[in-house]
C-alpha cells in the first residue's frame, strides 16, 4: 500500500484515540457529578475530586508535550535558518508562523519568511502559500 503523500489537505494530525480517552474522561466526570448530586457523601465527593484531579494530570500531560514538539520545532527550524543563512528572521516570527513554516521546503523558505514578516500572515495563510510540501510524519 503507497503512502499518501502529506499536503495542505491531509497535513492536519488528529489523534483519534486521544479524542475519544478525553470524551470518556469528560462523561465520567459528569457522572459523577450527577451521582454526588443525587447521593451527597463522602465518598462520592472524593471520587469527584479524584476524577477532577485525574482530568487535571491529563490535560497537563498534553500540553506539556504540545509544548516540548513545538520547542522541537523551534529547533529544528533555528537549524533549518541557519543553513540558509536566515537565523535572524527566528526571533521575528511568531511560533504558529514558525511551526507553519517547517512545512515549506528549504527552496521557498526564504521568501517564505520575507512574505510573513512583511505580510504579517497567519500560519493557515503560510501553509497555504507552500508550494512544495516539506511532510512531518513524526507528529505527537
Amino acid at each position: 500500500m503507497a503512502a499518501v503523500e502529506q499536503n495542505y489537505e491531509n497535513h492536519r494530525h488528529r489523534p483519534t484515540l486521544w479524542l475519544v480517552g478525553a470524551l470518556a474522561a469528560v462523561l465520567g466526570f459528569l457522572a459523577m457529578v450527577v451521582s454526588l448530586i443525587r447521593q451527597p457523601g463522602l465518598l462520592a465527593t472524593g471520587l469527584l475530586l479524584l476524577a477532577f484531579a485525574v482530568i487535571c494530570v491529563v490535560l497537563m500531560v498534553r500540553g506539556y508535550a504540545l509544548r516540548l514538539q513545538d520547542r522541537i520545532i523551534r529547533l529544528e527550524m533555528q537549524v533549518r535558518l541557519a543553513r540558509l543563512g536566515r537565523e535572524t528572521a527566528l526571533a521575528r516570527l511568531s511560533m504558529p508562523q514558525i511551526v507553519a513554516l517547517r512545512f515549506a521546503s528549504d527552496a521557498e523558505l526564504p521568501a517564505l519568511i520575507d512574505r510573513a514578516l512583511a505580510e504579517n500572515l497567519s500560519a493557515d495563510q503560510i501553509k497555504r502559500a507552500v508550494t512544495a510540501w516539506q511532510p512531518d510524519d513524526l507528529r505527537t
